[in-house]
């Protein structure tokens, strides 16, 4: 993860290379020029000119934001079920805080109305897989199919795409599948801040402490929509991120200057 400005990488898995670090200006750039891309029907962000990434690039992963700013953004996995999703949203609303679902097809075929809700409390969505497997255990065919079904899938939901952003199942990456995702005009998303709170045994303090004792500048904070503690504890997180003087706002505001 890059200590400064925005933490683009090529991972942190043994199969990736050494970290690769991005202004937040050509962060926007990547975001502007991948949305154009597809809307031009263009098969990935190589095509568009203006988005001088190096040739020797090739992927690229966000693991943290921008760090000059005090900004955390809060990432919900949106995999199986939705029951404490209401909860969730419910917090998020109560405290006009914006965030980011990644979402899997099976979710959103699933749970339309859910998907429909988060849309139009204007939170902001990134693909997670249609059936949530692990992405290094299938073929580069099954990865396209799985991002571009649930691509198709929010769309017709809600007219909003899930492009550029993509979270691996499990955070299963290495080098060929994150090639694959970037060939697809997305970006890998990582975290800064696992919160663990998929872990049953994890308590509501244990959560809340957790991610006050890690958050930094630009933190990607990774949480979960089936988590029954984060509908009960995320608004106490996100009165202590601003008592902390944190900003609470959406991936891209986050990556962003």
């Amino acid at each position: 993860m890059a200590d400064r400005d925005t933490g683009l990488s090529r991972g942190g898995l043994n199969e990736l290379e050494s970290p690769v670090t991005l202004s937040p200006e050509r962060v926007a750039e990547i975001r502007v020029g991948v949305v154009e891309s597809v809307r031009a029907g263009l098969p990935g962000w190589r095509r568009v000119d203006r988005v001088a990434l190096a040739q020797s690039l090739g992927y690229v992963e966000v693991t943290r934001g921008n760090t000059s700013a005090n900004r955390v953004a809060l990432t919900f996995d949106a995999g199986s079920g939705a029951e404490h999703t209401p909860a969730i949203l419910d917090a998020l609303a109560a405290a006009g805080v914006k965030a980011t679902f990644f979402i899997t097809g099976q979710f959103a075929q699933s749970y339309p109305d859910m998907v429909r809700r988060m849309a139009a409390d204007g939170h902001e969505f990134g693909n997670h897989s249609y059936t949530h497997p692990r992405f290094t255990d299938i073929s580069d065919a099954d990865i396209r199919s799985q991002i571009a079904r649930t691509e198709a899938k929010v769309v017709e939901l809600t007219g909003i795409s899930t492009v550029p952003y993509f979270r691996f199942p499990y955070g299963a990456r290495n080098a060929r599948v994150t090639r694959q995702v970037n060939d697809l005009g997305y970006m890998s998303i990582y975290w800064t801040l696992d919160t663990l709170d998929w872990m049953p045994e994890k308590t509501c303090g244990q959560i809340r402490s957790r991610v006050m004792s890690n958050v930094c500048p630009g933190a990607i904070v990774l949480m979960h929509c089936n988590s029954p503690q984060e509908g009960q504890v995320l608004g106490s997180i996100i009165e202590d991120l601003r008592t902390a003087g944190y900003e609470v706002m959406t991936l891209t505001e986050v990556m962003v200057l």
